[in-house]
């Protein structure tokens, strides 16, 4: 299990504990006080993403709100994902864990655990892969069915 601290703004808010496995990690989040600056904005966007998924009521939309809702869960989950491209993590040394994304989940309740997930970012190989050469009898043409 990796530890990682979770910033935001370049403050430390919580410590991840996780594993990375084919570059993408999650954990759960010990939250340090200045979680608190956040936690309303990502609490309502698990929330919302908890709604999706309902059959709604008659007349209502899918995802079990209504049209106010679903406008109001559109306003929170661009919030969080605001959030979310401002917070970085730091390995054990404090050295930068480049990522691709950093998602934040749960917290909706003082009780409620605080899931974190993310993707390592990794170059690309910088030489193309080659194609293996046909044998010299292999001419590559396909005969046709005849």
């Amino acid at each position: 299990m990796e530890q990682y601290k979770l910033l935001f703004r370049g403050a430390p808010i919580g410590t991840v504990s996780g594993n990375v496995a084919d570059w993408v990690g999650g954990g759960d989040l010990l939250p340090l006080p200045s979680f608190e600056a956040v936690r309303v904005s990502l609490a309502d966007a698990s929330r919302t993403l908890a709604n999706y998924g309902f059959l709604p009521p008659a007349g209502r939309l899918a995802g079990g709100v209504t049209f106010e809702g679903e406008r109001t869960g559109a306003v929170a989950l661009a919030a969080a994902q605001a959030i979310c491209k401002e917070l970085e993590l730091r390995d054990a040394h404090g050295r930068l864990v480049r990522t691709d994304w950093i998602d934040v989940f749960g917290g909706r309740t003082p009780d409620e655990s605080i899931s974190v997930m993310f993707t390592i970012e990794h170059d690309s190989a910088s030489t193309p892969a080659r194609s293996p050469n046909p044998p010299e009898t292999d001419s590559g043409h396909v005969p046709q069915a005849g």
